[in-house]
Parts: structure tokens; C-alpha cells; sequence
């Protein structure tokens, strides 16, 4: 049987009614990958968390908006976008209970954010305004599946270089936010040549748990490998 992954969702309002909304981007990636995805209504109710993961296999976090700094001590930067706490507070919720079972999980850019966050560590709030000298990162009129700039995979060993074979890899860039402080448990496997994090797993390298900046279901058909994300995430979740 394939191995059933669980991928967040958010809320859309259309026509005065609202949706529990993930984009099919995500699911094609998954299914690409061998598993079989099922979509989780995370911001609806954060205290569901154990009766979720007792179906899946394993957790892919998605993007999104901005997280909340009050989850990790800060006041709001006006440059920070509205929050959704219910939806954060979900997420963290089950991003922590995914952690406590030793459950795969892979983060894409929010969730690569969000990963940081459950696990103790902070955001920049605004990379233009907090880190003058970074490059642009959330490129305007670019093609959401087009490379932008490269990222290298900084420590050999890692489970991002077994995955991708490579050195460097070039990416899409569509995040405004990034990792500051690094969670204790994790570290970092990737960034991009201004030094922004652009990949973070695990410290344990049993464990599957990974964060990317980047949007690799944005870059599934550009025929660069960026399903073996998806591919290594059902792998893991896979009954030994």
C-alpha cells in the first residue's frame, strides 16, 4: 500500500464561503513521489492533532502566509503580514505532536519556517528591511516553476545532499520571511549565496525531518529532480 501522507491546508473565502484550500501543486508532488496525499483541515482545530497523525504516515508541511512572532517572543514588524493564529497554532500543534511520534516530515517554505518555530527557533520578520545587504528574494512577474538563484548544499553529509547528489542546485525564490535563529535539534544544510537559510533537518540523522526555503512542486515538471524530495519523504514513510 502506498503511504499515506498528510498535507496542511489553509482557509478561502470565496463568494462569502470558506474553504479548506491547498494547491494541487502539493498533491501532484506527492502522488509523483509514490504516496498517496491526504489533505488535513489544520486550521480548524488544533486539538486534533494525535487523531490525525494516528492515520497518516507522514506530514508535508506547506506554504503560505507569515507565522505569528508572538510564537517566537517577537512583537510585529510592520512589514510582517497579518497572521493567521488559528492556523499557526494548528500547525505548530501538529508539527510538535508529528516530532513526539518520530513521524516523517518535510517543510516547504512556510513550513520549512514553521518547523524552526515548533521546535524553538525564530524568524526574520522581513528579510528586505531586517538584512539590508540580502538579496531579493520574493521576486515580482517571475514564473512561480522558474529558477531565480542558486542554492548550495553546504554540508556533504546531510540528507538534502543524498537527496539531490549535488553541491548546488538552482531554485525558485518566493518567500519574503526566513530562519534567524536555528532550532536546537536542527541544522543547517543549505543556503543561498547570501547566506539566507535555505535548508534545515534534522541534527539526528535517523530521523526525517527537513525543511526547504524554496518551492520544489513549483519546479516538479522542470525536469531538474525535484520530485526525489517528495520521493525520499514516502520512502521514509514506508513500513521497514
Amino acid at each position: 500500500m502506498k503511504p499515506l501522507i498528510g498535507v496542511t491546508t489553509f482557509e478561502q473565502t470565496q463568494s462569502g464561503t470558506q474553504y479548506a484550500a491547498v494547491s494541487q501543486r502539493y498533491l501532484r508532488s506527492v502522488l509523483a513521489g509514490g504516496g498517496l496525499p491526504i489533505a488535513l483541515p489544520t486550521g480548524t482545530d488544533p486539538g486534533g492533532s494525535e487523531a490525525y497523525l494516528d492515520r497518516i504516515d507522514a506530514l508535508l508541511l506547506i506554504g503560505g502566509g507569515d507565522i505569528d512572532p508572538a510564537f517566537y517572543g517577537e512583537e510585529q514588524l510592520a512589514e510582517s503580514k497579518s497572521p493567521s493564529r488559528d492556523r499557526d497554532e494548528a500547525e505548530i500543534a501538529l508539527a510538535r505532536a508529528a516530532l513526539a511520534r518520530g513521524m516523517p516530515i518535510l517543510g516547504i517554505c512556510r513550513g520549512h519556517q514553521l518547523l524552526n518555530v515548533a521546535m524553538g527557533g525564530s524568524l526574520y520578520q522581513d528579510i528586505a528591511s531586517q538584512i539590508p545587504v540580502a538579496a531579493l528574494h520574493n521576486p515580482k512577474d517571475l514564473d512561480f516553476g522558474a529558477p531565480y538563484h542558486r542554492v548550495d548544499i553546504i554540508d556533504p553529509g546531510s540528507r538534502l545532499f543524498a537527496i539531490f547528489g549535488a553541491s548546488s542546485i538552482e531554485t525558485n525564490s518566493h518567500h519574503h520571511q526566513a530562519v534567524k535563529t536555528l532550532a536546537p535539534g536542527l541544522k543547517v544544510s543549505a543556503r543561498a549565496m547570501d547566506g539566507i537559510i535555505e535548508g534545515l533537518e534534522s541534527e539526528d540523522p535517523v530521523r526525517f525531518v527537513l525543511g526547504v526555503q524554496f518551492h520544489p512542486e513549483g519546479m516538479l515538471d522542470s525536469g531538474a529532480g525535484f520530485v526525489r524530495l517528495f520521493a525520499a519523504l514516502v520512502q521514509a514513510a514506508a513500513p521497514a
